[in-house]
């Protein structure tokens, strides 16, 4: 009987010992899966960082683009606008002076 009770207490003692390794084995990989995560985290934030950084500049050029092309657009309808506003004055310019000649 006092075998069995001595067996029965190194069984629990092996027991306990199993027990906490088995806790400090999680306790590690816990703080591990931790660390990793926040790198991961952190490797995303630098990721999303860099891509948000290139859309802004991307954006920037392309509405830089677009904006020099409307101004190029509006420049060349001006332009037209005046030219045809001349010619439509040259004949008007020269109705009025072919009145005043007439009048001589």
């Amino acid at each position: 009987m006092e075998e069995i009770i001595k067996d029965i207490a190194a069984a629990e003692e092996e027991a306990a010992r199993i027990k906490a390794e088995a806790q400090e084995k999680a306790r590690a990989l816990v703080a591990q899966a931790e660390r990793e995560a926040r790198e991961k985290a952190q490797a995303v934030e630098d990721e999303l960082k860099s891509y948000r950084d290139s859309e802004q500049k991307r954006a920037s050029e392309e509405a830089e683009r677009e904006y020099h092309a409307a101004v190029e657009a509006a420049q060349k309808a001006a332009e037209e606008e005046t030219s045809r506003l001349l010619e439509n004055t040259d004949a008007a310019v020269g109705r009025i002076a072919g009145r005043i000649l007439s009048d001589r």
